[in-house]
């Protein structure tokens, strides 16, 4: 299979077993002086009431009370006034955030470095309109949409060498970077590879030349995400997240699965059990020499996998070498059955470390590819994942929340990707609990319950965000994302077992 090569070296994070160090013993305690807003950090979403949310918006009025709005595609937090000082955190172009009133001047930023709510610095003029009215501008640029399942809306690469444009094209530049891009592909179809190299330089005189207008070319199956959608003369263009242009002929929009865990309460007690794949339930036979026999049921609906099971689950039960789940409903004249690894049941745990009585955590269960939220030692949530194939095994182990980020591009590149490559912007919901393993929304699967990723423990689109809103820390409002080494910000712990 040829690889159209990308035409822009990208910096992005994989989901393999690289080297990463959870550090859950030194992060740095929080100063006592700290500001009643940096005390209200932790009040995560799920858990905050009103009486907080009140108590937050206070402080921010009278300890923060400017505002700014980001005006640079990614702009670092750091924990001091200073570019050396640790990074704590990021900001995203069109997100809004609150600013303490006296700036920080320093021979490296003479517009100042402000301190942000509820903690660290950054360079006003390195990325941040300030002003004590939150400043507005033209076409302001759509923020991440925190509240909802899919932060940005999301494409998949449908053409090779689909042009990304620095700014919406006109037409001729559009045709050109059409021309450009196919001409590249003709030359790798003619197994003229090292011309197609040549080409891609400007070295082959009487070709089609790149323009400038051309940020990039995308690979067909590759994702990005967008703000929102652009037209010039009737042409309609995706504004991506990176501040480039790319045609929506070009893109097939994907919204990922609707499936959704469940919260546990009276009427959903753990254990509970999912069906994994399709299912038909199946009538038990017993042979006249005591063997058994298991036909399907074809006067009933296949079960859909991912169906959370009742009261009509009965119990797993032995015939011979086999097990088999049993299900009972009164509409049927008997038992049915379904094979035991179709169904995956999700149990409770003791916790496996000391927990305050709210402490939320995740635990993460391989056998099951499922996923339990607690508070303390009540779990409060479950669900399926999708954790790392054979030969991209999910780690075992107690790790805490390294960094945490409402969307993070991950990427499989290089000569030696091969057909394994790819590139996903801005994945939603992203959690790094053990180097570049991370709790994450997968968009491009719907396959929960099953193995299938690269390490990572895939999650759908309403669970990931579920999980995000419950764990520690909370990501400030404003920031797009946060780093618990060693920066005051306190960690959930993500127990995974096998």
């Amino acid at each position: 299979m040829r690889r159209i090569l990308l035409l822009l070296a990208i910096v992005a994070t994989a989901c393999s077993g690289a080297e990463g160090e959870a550090n859950g013993e030194d992060i740095e305690p929080a100063p006592e002086t700290e500001s009643q807003v940096a005390r209200l950090e932790n009040v995560t979403e799920a858990t905050a009431d009103d009486a907080a949310r009140q108590a937050m918006a206070a402080a921010l009025d009278e300890e923060f009370p400017l505002h700014g709005l980001v005006n640079r595609t990614t702009l670092t937090i750091r924990k001091a006034a200073d570019p050396e000082s640790d990074i704590i955190g990021w900001l995203r172009i069109g997100e809004r955030v609150r600013l303490r009133a006296e700036p920080t001047r320093t021979s490296n930023c003479n517009t100042g470095w402000y301190e942000l709510a509820p903690r660290g610095f950054a360079c006003a003029g390195q990325g941040i309109e300030v002003g004590e009215e939150p400043p507005e501008v033209e076409d302001p640029v759509p923020p991440a949409q925190r509240d909802q399942p899919m932060p940005y809306r999301y494409f998949l690469v449908k053409d090779p060498m689909t042009p990304q444009y620095h700014q919406l094209p006109s037409r001729d530049q559009q045709r050109a970077a059409i021309a450009f891009g196919s001409r590249y592909v003709e030359l790798l179809e003619a197994d003229q590879d090292r011309r197609a190299e040549r080409f891609l330089q400007g070295e082959i005189p009487g070709q089609p030349q790149r323009h400038p207008v051309i940020a990039r070319f995308l690979r067909r199956n590759f994702f990005v995400a967008g703000t929102d959608v652009q037209v010039r003369s009737r042409r309609h263009f995706l504004r991506t997240t990176g501040g480039g242009f790319v045609k929506m002929a070009n893109l097939d929009e994907r919204n990922g699965s609707d499936f959704a865990g469940v919260d546990i309460d009276d009427e959903h007690p753990l254990p509970l059990r999912f069906l994994t794949r399709n299912a038909r339930p199946r009538i038990h036979e017993e042979r006249a020499d005591g063997s058994h026999r298991f036909v399907r049921d074809e006067t009933l609906e296949v079960m859909q996998r991912q169906t959370l099971f009742g009261d009509d689950y009965i119990e797993l039960e032995r015939f011979g070498d086999e097990l088999h789940h049993r299900l009972e409903r009164p509409e049927w004249d008997g038992p049915r059955y379904v094979r035991d690894y179709y169904i995956v049941t999700v149990d409770a745990i003791e916790p496996p470390f000391e927990v305050e009585e709210n402490e939320p955590w995740v635990h993460v269960d391989l056998s099951q590819q499922s996923l339990v939220i607690y508070r303390g030692a009540r779990p409060v949530y479950a669900t399926l994942v999708s954790t790392g194939l054979d030969e991209h095994a999910t780690p075992t182990g107690t790790f805490t929340i390294q960094k945490k980020m409402v969307t993070d591009t991950m990427a499989n590149l290089g000569p030696d990707a091969g057909d394994d490559s790819y590139r996903i912007q801005d994945v939603p919901w992203t959690q790094y609990f053990e180097g570049s393993f991370a709790l994450h929304t997968a968009f491009w699967h719907t396959r929960f319950g099953t193995q299938r990723s690269h390490g990572c423990v895939n999650l759908s689109p309403r669970d990931a965000h579920r999980v995000f809103q419950e764990t520690w820390p909370r990501v400030p409002d404003g920031w797009h994302g946060v780093s618990t080494d060693r920066t005051g910000f306190r960690a959930s712990r993500v127990h995974v077992t096998e």
